[in-house]
């Protein structure tokens, strides 16, 4: 009887041997379900949708694009989390709901654990911006009306904890600003608070506001990211006005955690491909996106980095750090 089943078992040993590479090489089979962890219409969804159709051509299966927003995107990230590691079910990422946000509240999942980054693909972009009808045509008036009405003035952001709001804080600190942080969920209500002057400034991507941009809705007062953008090259960056540090966050594609690493090969090939399409590349430039392929493990790497950095740097904003 001992021998039998032994016999039994070292057959279902040699033929899972056997059958995978066939599994690996029929991956995918399916559609893949393509969780966007922010609202539909802003610079992630866009950009998300521009290059998952490329990325569908490449696979050979449709990736069905849904959006989960709020919580600074955790909740989106924690649905990835939460699926099953099979490769069906991936995601998108903003740096802070991995490397900041689950440093100052509890989250459900382990950053570092329940997921794995795919890779990035593209850097966001981001500027402070008043309403074009406002009074303040440059960022020094603005910093001047700050100082000289403190606690009046409000600045909208899509998300405790996301680099919108820190970086925001963190100028104020530096500057000695006394200014109410508001925020919403996700960048697509963060500017209908502005247009609809519910706030008096934000700090979002110029991409999801691009054309209100140009209707002259919007006005760009300062560019938080390290170069200036194409769509308002007058305007100055926070280097340029003498702060050391600048905003820095990428989107990134994200797995469960246990997903074949075949799966993960095929996947970040995918989206490299998207990247460097010049369709791809083309549609992107028209909303001043840019995107650039990073491998699973460097961007890994960068975030661990970060995160550390950010953990060191949060209370001095006045950010607790969970227990």
């Amino acid at each position: 009887m001992g021998r039998k089943l032994l016999a039994v078992m070292l057959a279902v040993v040699l033929a899972v041997a056997i059958a995978g590479p066939s599994l690996a090489d029929n991956y995918p089979s399916k559609p893949i379900k393509f969780i966007i962890n922010f609202s539909a219409g802003g610079t992630t969804d866009t950009a998300a949708r521009l290059m998952s159709s490329k990325a569908t051509e490449i696979l050979q299966q449709a990736l069905i694009c849904m959006n989960k927003p709020g919580a600074g995107g955790t909740l989106g990230v924690s649905e990835v989390a939460r699926a099953k590691g099979n490769g069906y079910t991936i995601g998108t990422c903003n740096m802070p709901a991995v490397a900041i946000i689950p440093l100052t509240r509890k989250v459900p999942y382990e950053p570092f654990k329940d997921l794995v980054q795919v890779c990035a693909v593209m850097p966001y972009e981001y500027a402070l911006m008043v309403r074009g009808d406002s009074p303040w045509k440059t960022w020094e008036e603005f910093v001047e009306y700050v100082k000289k009405n403190p606690g009046k003035v409000t600045y909208g952001s899509p998300g405790t904890g996301t680099t919108n709001h820190l970086v925001t804080a963190r100028i104020g600190k530096e500057l000695g600003l006394s200014w109410n942080h508001v925020p919403f969920q996700g960048g697509v209500k963060e500017t209908a608070a502005l247009l609809g002057g519910h706030v008096d400034i934000i700090n979002n991507t110029t991409a999801s506001v691009a054309s209100s941009i140009k209707a002259g809705k919007i006005r760009v007062l300062l560019v938080t990211s390290e170069e200036r953008f194409g769509m308002v090259p007058d305007v100055p960056t926070m280097k340029e006005k003498g702060f050391k540090f600048s905003q820095i966050s990428y989107m990134s594609v994200v797995a469960p955690a246990g997903t074949p690493p075949a799966a993960l090969e095929k996947l970040s090939a995918a989206f490299q491909v998207a990247c460097s399409d010049k369709g791809v590349i083309k549609s992107c430039a028209q909303l001043d996106l840019h995107p650039k392929f990073i491998p699973g493990k460097q961007y890994q790497a960068l975030l661990e980095k970060l995160s550390a950095e950010w953990g060191a740097l949060l209370p001095e904003l006045g950010v607790k750090i969970k227990k």
